[in-house]
Formats: structure tokens, C-alpha cells, sequence
């Protein structure tokens, strides 16, 4: 599997996600989350697979740089169709492209850094980020979402995955 395909498998397994959450919960404040919604963590994720996608056309990615559209974060099926569109986005990538990504390492502005990269190891980073991101989404939702069949390997490394199945 490369890049593109461990990502795409990975925003399959977000859609699939967000589709078991009712709407209500979906932008609902949570105290395990400090008032944070379920929306917001699906929307942080969305937002730098978006700046890889949309901003790499011109070789420099900036994550600082994102879109935060509140109806990703607070409609779920416009998350869904979101999420649909970055996957058909990622299959036109060229993981081999050389391109540049701005760091950012201090809260006052400042000078950023840029970092030469590929396309392809910026996918394994939103794709690292992302299942960082859905390990708090679990933890939302095996508190709020009673009942809920929850994918148990949802916001675990696929390392993580393997170890556990040989011990």
C-alpha cells in the first residue's frame, strides 16, 4: 500500500465514523474535549489534509494556513462530503513531488523555516495526525456514543495494530 492508498483507507474509515454520530452530539460541546466538539477534531483533521491537497499546486504548503470552514465542523454531512472530496483530491497527487512546507515553532511572528519535502511524506504526516486526532475522537465517542459499534482500532498506528496482534 503507499501513501495515497494508506490515506484514502484512513478517510474511508473517517467517513465511516462520522455517519454512526447523530447530528445533535456531532457539534455538541463536550467536557472530555474542555468544550471542544467531536465537528471540531473531524474538521482540524480535514483542514490539513486540505492544505496538502489545495496548496502543494504551487510546491509550499503552509498548515498554519487552513481553511477552519464551520460547517465542516458543525454539519456532519458537510464533513462527509468534505471528506469525500479530499479523497478523490488525493488520488491525483504525485507522492514523489518535491515540494516545500513553512514550519512554525513560536507563538509571536516570526521567522518560519521552510523545509524541503515530498508529497508523499506529507501524507504519512496528516495521515500520522489524523489517527492522533481520531484516538481523541474515540475517546468522545466511547463516552458520549452509548450503543455505538465503535471501530476499536479507530485512532490506532497500524504498527500499534500489528503489534498487538502477535502478542
Amino acid at each position: 500500500m503507499n501513501c495515497k492508498q494508506g490515506a484514502i483507507s484512513l478517510i474511508d474509515s473517517i467517513i465511516d465514523t462520522i455517519s454512526l454520530i447523530d447530528a445533535e452530539l456531532y457539534k455538541k460541546p463536550l467536557d472530555v474535549f474542555n468544550g471542544s466538539t467531536l465537528g471540531k477534531h473531524f474538521r482540524h483533521i480535514h483542514d490539513f489534509f486540505h492544505c496538502l491537497t489545495h496548496q502543494c499546486d504551487n510546491h509550499k504548503v503552509d498548515y498554519c494556513n487552513r481553511c477552519r470552514d464551520t460547517s465542516v465542523e458543525e454539519l456532519k454531512d458537510s464533513c462527509i462530503v468534505a471528506f469525500q472530496q479530499l479523497r478523490r483530491d488525493l488520488s491525483s497527487l504525485e507522492e514523489n513531488q518535491i515540494i516545500t512546507v513553512k514550519a512554525d515553532f513560536e507563538v509571536a511572528e516570526g521567522i518560519r523555516p521552510e523545509v524541503k519535502t515530498s508529497i508523499g511524506r506529507e501524507i504519512m504526516y496528516v495521515y500520522d495526525h489524523a489517527v492522533h486526532h481520531l484516538a481523541i475522537v474515540k475517546i468522545g465517542m466511547n463516552q458520549h456514543c452509548q450503543g455505538l459499534e465503535i471501530n476499536q482500532n479507530l485512532g490506532v498506528a497500524a504498527s500499534t495494530i500489528r503489534y498487538n496482534s502477535l502478542n
